[in-house]
């Protein structure tokens, strides 16, 4: 029997190892369980990477190796009574922290995957093209702080719990719902010169 597990965004059967597990054997030396954690997050990071770091897009295959490769060699100070989720998403946001020091510009003629730039609640007052809407939308959040930016794509896209994303980021809870709330304040503000809207943060 396999569930769809809505972070992960992949399929994992309910008979698999949890990632909490699987990193305690790979503490242990167990090359095949690191394997599977690669093979497990490699697509849910790759989305992370390419929605959150322009400038990262050329270079993703070889940021997450480095996001795997800190994995590996950190994996003892790794406490599998919390949240591996967490653990890996957070390694994944400082690797791009730190290749990109200062605020990179969306060069216009980048092809956008528009399932990956499109976040549910996005509402349109004319029709139009879901490529023209990823570009919109893309736009908009260029021109938005990358503090701000952090929160609204884990938010909105990746549809993390403020829980989550306190975990992720190193906030406070107050913090993670202040900043939600001035991200989802900038993006209708802006979004809506451009005919978007987008639906309440429950």
């Amino acid at each position: 029997m396999k569930d769809f597990c809505p972070n992960h965004r992949i399929l994992v059967s309910t008979m698999d190892p949890t990632d909490e597990k699987l990193a305690e054997q790979v503490a242990a030396g167990d090359e095949q369980a690191l394997a599977l954690l690669v093979r497990r997050w490699e697509l849910p990071l790759r989305r992370y990477v390419l929605r959150r770091c322009w400038s990262c897009r050329n270079d993703v295959d070889d940021l997450l190796q480095e996001v795997f490769l800190q994995v590996y060699r950190h994996i003892h100070a790794f406490d599998p009574k919390l949240k591996f989720s967490s653990w890996i998403w957070r390694i994944t946001h400082n690797a791009m922290v730190s290749q990109v020091r200062s605020h990179a510009r969306m060069d216009p003629h980048v092809e956008l995957d528009e399932a990956l730039m499109i976040p549910n609640g996005i509402r349109t007052e004319e029709p139009c093209e879901s490529s023209d809407l990823a570009r919109e939308i893309a736009f908009v959040l260029e021109k938005m702080s990358p503090v701000l930016r952090d929160v609204f794509v884990l938010r909105f896209h990746e549809e993390k719990s403020y829980e989550e994303i306190g975990d992720i980021l190193h906030l406070n809870a107050n913090t993670v719902a202040t900043r939600v709330k001035r991200a989802r304040e900038y993006f209708v503000e802006n979004a809506k010169i451009r005919g978007l809207s987008l639906g309440r943060d429950e």
